[in-house]
């Protein structure tokens, strides 16, 4: 267990290639290890960001699971931490059978975190070493009482092939379904109250009733037709949902039962 995160993709390079960053990756962790992975090709999604529904050719990647973190000490130097994590991933966009997903993490001094592993080169298929950077946003605190909160919401119904997983952290929320045939991948953001943090206010993204909720948040991201929760999760302001609580979803005679899976607040 630790603290949740809500990490930003700086940069990516197959080795010895050079860094780039194509897409807006974030990674939503909670403090069980829960993980929602959503890529999103930068280009193709401002293309489409007034869209309701975006296309197929704006992910690059998405996943989730929980991961699985082993320390290894620090660096030689003393300064650099190093530890290997793997992710174990429950729902893939690109496989019902993914392959391993693990690397070696090493904290920077300015606290982000380089990590290198092993993967799939997409054009030559040969195992190839592979350098992501990755660095924290801020866990925004909402309500009276200035709380920041983690909600974590999961569906599996083996019989009808169904999985989902659905992530709020501070000001972002992302979620994953897949069904047999079917996938959906949606992202929310709370709206930035000023741009001096740099962030994009999100309220230009999306203005149908859909795509919002009445507290300030925006979908700013969404692909398939499933019902994912959420707008409910995002836009739920008093009280706590309930370890176990059940919330259930009805679309084209589908009933969806997310269950809560971990609720935290610090």
């Amino acid at each position: 267990m630790g603290i949740p995160t809500i990490t930003e993709r700086k940069h990516f390079c197959l080795i010895p290639g050079e860094p780039e960053e194509p897409t807006s990756t974030i990674v939503l962790t909670s403090k069980d290890s829960y993980f929602v992975d959503v890529r999103i090709l930068k280009d193709k999604w401002e293309e489409e960001k007034s869209e309701d529904i975006n296309s197929r050719e704006c992910i690059d990647w998405a996943f989730a699971g929980r991961s699985r973190t082993t320390p290894h000490g620090a660096g030689k130097d003393g300064t650099i931490q190093l530890s290997h994590t793997v992710w174990d991933h429950w729902i893939d966009s690109k496989s019902d059978n993914p392959g391993p997903d693990e690397g070696d993490m090493l904290v920077q001094e300015d606290g982000d975190v380089v990590e290198r592993g092993m993967q799939k080169h997409p054009l030559t298929g040969q195992d190839t070493e592979y350098e992501e950077l990755w660095h924290d946003l801020e866990v925004e605190a909402f309500g009276k009482k200035q709380n920041r909160s983690t909600l974590v919401m999961r569906i599996e119904d083996t019989e009808r092939k169904i999985r989902g997983v659905a992530i709020k952290i501070g000001g972002y929320c992302q979620g994953i379904l897949k069904t047999e045939g079917s996938l959906t991948i949606e992202r929310w953001e709370c709206k930035a109250d000023t741009s001096d943090d740099g962030r994009e206010d999100v309220s230009a993204w999306h203005h149908s009733q859909e795509g919002r909720t009445r507290n300030g948040w925006f979908r700013t991201f969404r692909f398939g037709e499933g019902n994912l929760p959420c707008i409910t999760m995002c836009g739920h302001t008093s009280g706590k949902f309930g370890l176990n609580a059940t919330r259930t979803d009805s679309k084209d005679e589908l009933e969806l039962d997310w269950k809560v899976l971990e609720e935290y607040y610090w």
